[in-house]
C-alpha cells in the first residue's frame, strides 16, 4: 500500500483536514471492531457530511452494527471491507487509539494519498499522517461537531442525530464524569437542529433483547467485591453466551451494574473471547486518584482515565489474578 509518514501537528490537524474534505474525492472511513456509539455515531456523521458534499465515501468495519444503533440516519453505509483492495485518496481512522483495532479495513486499502487520525483517548498513538488527538472532548463525536463548525460545513439533522447518539453513550448519558460544560452545549446545540432526544433514548437504552437481561443474570449472579469493596468484577463467558443466546454486543453497559456499587472504586469486566488464549478487559473507575487507563495500558490497552480496556493473553483465572494485583498496586500508590 502507497503510504506517507510525514505528520502534521495536533494544533495544524483540523484546517488541514477541512481542506482535504473539500479538495479530494475519495474517501474511507474506518473505526474500532466492536463499535460502539461513539464509533458508530462519529463514523456515519462524517460519511453523511462527504455524502452531502457529492464525494465518494466508504465506511468499513470488521463487525455488524450492533442492533442497537440500527435505527440511524443511513446507517446502511456501514459495511464488512470488501475482499478486493480498493483505492482512495483519504481514509479517515475515528475513535481508535491503536492502528491495529481499526481490524482488516487497512489491510483493503491498496492506495491512498492522505492518512487522517481523529480521536479524543488520552492513550492514542497518533498513528497517522494527520492526527488531531483532543483528549479533553467527551467523545470523538465532539471532534466531528468542531470540525463541521471550523470547516463551516453544514450540520444536518441526519448529522446531527448521528453525533448526539455518540456523545450521550460516551458520557453515559451525560451521567459520568467526563461530561463537561462544552459537551453540554454542543449537545443543545444539536437538539436545536431537530435531534428527538426521547427517541434516541428508547432505541440506545431502553430497547435491550431479552438475551441481554438472561446474560446479565448470569453475569452478576458470579459478581464478587475485594478490596475491603472496593473493586467489583465479573466474567461473561463463552458458556454464558451459549446459555442466555446474547450476542458479543450485548455486554456494553454490563459493566456500569458494577461500577454502581455505592463503595465501589474500581470495576472489572472479564470477557472470553473466541480468539483461545485472549481475554478481553473493561476498566471503570469512580475515583479521580485511580487512572484505569494506566492500568490498560500496562497490559497493552488503554482509552480514558476513567474507562479503559485491553486485550489480555493467557489463562483465565491468570488473567484475572495479574489484573487484580494491577488494580491493588492502583489502589495502594492512591492510598485509599
Amino acid at each position: 500500500m502507497k503510504t506517507h509518514n510525514s505528520q502534521i501537528a495536533t494544533s495544524d490537524a483540523s484546517a488541514e483536514i477541512c481542506r482535504l474534505l473539500r479538495e479530494q474525492q475519495s474517501f474511507l472511513i474506518l473505526t474500532h471492531y466492536r463499535p460502539d456509539g461513539d464509533a458508530i455515531g462519529s463514523q456515519l456523521a462524517l460519511a453523511i457530511l462527504l455524502k452531502n458534499l457529492g464525494k465518494k465515501v466508504e465506511a468499513w468495519n470488521d463487525d455488524d452494527v450492533p442492533a442497537k444503533f440500527r435505527f440511524l440516519p443511513r446507517v446502511t453505509m456501514i459495511c464488512r471491507p470488501p475482499s478486493d483492495p480498493q483505492d482512495f485518496d483519504v481514509v479517515v481512522a475515528i475513535d481508535c487509539s491503536i492502528q491495529p483495532r481499526l481490524g482488516s479495513g487497512l489491510e483493503r486499502v491498496r492506495s491512498r494519498k492522505h492518512f487522517i487520525n481523529i480521536d479524543h483517548h488520552v492513550s492514542n498513538e497518533k498513528f497517522a499522517e494527520i492526527n488531531w488527538v483532543v483528549p479533553e472532548a467527551t467523545a470523538s463525536g465532539q471532534i466531528i461537531h468542531q470540525l463541521i463548525q471550523r470547516g463551516g460545513f453544514q450540520l444536518t439533522r441526519d448529522i446531527a442525530i448521528c453525533l448526539f447518539t455518540a456523545i450521550s453513550t460516551d458520557t453515559g448519558s451525560f451521567m459520568f464524569a467526563n461530561t463537561t460544560a462544552e459537551s453540554l452545549r454542543v449537545a443543545a446545540d444539536l437538539v436545536e437542529k431537530g435531534v428527538d432526544v426521547g427517541e434516541i433514548s428508547r432505541h440506545v437504552y431502553e430497547s435491550y433483547p431479552y438475551a441481554r437481561m438472561q446474560l446479565l443474570q448470569r453475569t452478576l449472579a458470579d459478581l464478587k467485591l475485594v478490596e475491603r469493596n472496593r473493586v467489583a468484577y465479573f466474567w461473561v463467558t463463552n458458556e454464558m453466551y451459549e446459555r442466555s443466546g446474547a450476542k458479543r454486543e450485548d455486554t456494553e453497559g454490563l459493566i456500569d451494574y458494577a461500577r454502581s456499587i455505592d463503595g465501589v472504586v474500581v470495576a472489572v469486566l472479564f470477557e472470553e473471547l473466541t480468539e483461545p488464549g485472549k481475554i478481553r478487559v473493561s476498566f471503570r473507575s469512580k475515583h479521580p486518584k485511580v487512572d484505569v487507563n494506566s492500568i490498560a495500558r500496562h497490559f497493552g490497552g488503554g482509552g480514558h482515565r476513567e474507562a479503559s480496556g485491553a486485550r489480555i493473553a493467557g489463562q483465565p483465572r491468570d488473567v484475572e489474578q495479574r489484573v487484580l494485583e494491577a488494580i491493588h498496586a492502583a489502589l495502594k500508590e492512591a492510598a485509599l
